[in-house]
């Protein structure tokens, strides 16, 4: 020990030290952060502040947009899907989710409803830019909304009112991992959407039956026994998961929004439905990244509508007119990653409206609307 510690005065022999201890504290670092030996490249990270929706003309093109550092849009370039839309209006799809990029940011999909395919795009990383990957067909008919989970893509047809599940690569739909019937007697179903964690796929049975149904989603991606809702909602629409247990759903039959609570057991009701815009009907449905506030896109009277989230999921109407511009079908919305901005389309006018989300949860208009199509059948937003 003394000539170890004698060893420590001699000024060459405490550079190397110094030189070994910083080795390995860096070698610890790089061990816990997933660095090491490993020879793979870091990730690119895609474009951010990009905006996408499809005109759903005879000849579908998805419509790009860059979003700027004020929220404001400007309108980049449109990309043909290779597939048909109904070119019909206003809101022929009657669903959500009809256009949805994927959690890594890397691949767009979209419906395209009268050829009964589903087209995918590459994001470039740099641009934002969409590059066709493939024009898949399906065997369902009417297809309205997309949920996507790790090499897995779910399909909800509401003309033949099932969801079919595909395995997917590079954009192109593989091994068909079965077709799942929708209970309900006559369901008009709306849109899919999975559970946080992926292990459940719920299903807004839509303007019929007032079912809630949740698929338990097996570990190959195939669906198991539906479950229907306990709850009682009215023309569910749209329904966002706040978290794990608490999903939101918009009853338009009764122009309200309701708060549920999800377990294997399925959906039972928070508290009653709270009414919005009672000259409107909540359609559309988005939750702040944060889960603290959601807002409903309102057809008939065009308006948005302000919601406060609780830590229990419970609700509170902040403003039943949030926005409102005078035009119908306020529809489709998205929500920026960071929370600062809501773009909501107004389908009737083919139009797409942005919004500064204020700390209390209050809108405010920003900039001019970016004119998409100069008809009214654009459908779906989506975005990074």
């Amino acid at each position: 020990m003394n000539s170890f510690l004698h060893s420590l005065k001699n000024p060459a022999h405490r550079a190397r030290c110094r030189a070994t201890f910083t080795a390995l504290a860096a070698a610890a670092l790089l061990a816990a952060c997933g660095g090491g030996s490993d020879d793979a490249e870091p990730a690119v990270p895609t474009a951010a502040n990009q905006l996408y929706t499809q005109t759903n003309l005879s000849t579908n093109t998805v419509v790009h947009l860059a979003r700027n550092a004020d929220g404001t849009l400007t309108l980049r370039n449109s990309v043909a899907t290779g597939g048909a839309g109904t070119n019909t209006g206003a809101d022929p799809l009657v669903s959500q989710n009809s256009l949805i990029v994927t959690p890594d940011r890397r691949t767009l999909f979209t419906v395209n409803a009268a050829s009964n395919s589903v087209s995918a795009f590459a994001i470039d990383p740099a641009t934002g830019d969409l590059s066709l990957l493939a024009h898949n067909a399906t065997t369902g008919t009417f297809p309205v909304s997309l949920a996507y989970k790790e090499g897995l893509l779910y399909v909800l047809f509401q003309g033949s009112q099932t969801v079919q599940a595909y395995a997917v690569k590079n954009g192109v739909l593989g091994t068909s991992l079965g077709s799942y019937n929708i209970i309900g007697a006559g369901p008009k179903p709306t849109q899919i959407t999975l559970s946080p964690q992926g292990d459940y796929l719920t299903v807004s049975a839509g303007t019929v039956s007032n079912e809630l149904v949740a698929f338990p989603v097996g570990t190959d991606g195939r669906l198991g026994t539906a479950l229907a809702s306990a709850a009682d909602v009215q023309s569910p629409f749209a329904g966002v998961f706040v978290n794990a247990t608490t999903f939101l759903s918009t009853s338009a039959g009764i122009h309200a929004l309701q708060a549920l609570r999800f377990s294997a057991g399925g959906f039972t009701a928070i508290n009653t439905p709270l009414v919005g815009d009672a000259a409107g009907v909540p359609c559309w449905l988005v939750v702040t990244p944060d889960g603290r506030y959601a807002y409903t896109g309102n057809g008939g009277s065009g308006s948005i509508s302000a919601y406060r989230i609780a830590s229990d999921g419970s609700l509170t109407l902040l403003n039943a007119q949030a926005a409102n511009e005078g035009i119908a079908v306020a529809g489709d919305s998205w929500i920026s990653t960071d929370g600062k901005f809501l773009y909501t389309a107004y389908l009737a006018a083919g139009q797409v409206l942005a919004y500064a989300i204020q700390a209390d949860g209050s809108l405010t208009k920003v900039g001019a609307p970016a004119v998409v199509t100069t008809g009214n059948t654009m459908q779906g937003l989506a975005g990074i």
